[in-house]
């Protein structure tokens, strides 16, 4: 079974593999709008809010743990 994790606001969301998340924060480090944390050793987006959709994160992410959604 996958673990996912999703944070949503609005008309986007991320959805994070905590099985495939090794918390690298590579993610955390090239996200310009400061999305991410770490939190017990796998990234969280609680301000998922602030996201600007230029997918950073998840071309940064070096498992693919990441995922981005956008209902435009």
């Amino acid at each position: 079974m996958v673990n996912i994790k999703r944070w949503e606001e609005d008309d986007k969301w991320v959805e994070v593999d905590l099985d495939r998340c090794v918390g690298a924060a590579r993610c955390i480090s090239n996200c310009p709008a400061e999305v991410y944390s770490l939190v017990n050793g796998n990234v969280a987006a609680e301000d998922i809010i602030e996201c600007i959709q230029c997918l950073a994160c998840q071309d940064a992410c070096p498992n693919k743990a990441i995922v981005n959604h956008f209902a435009w």
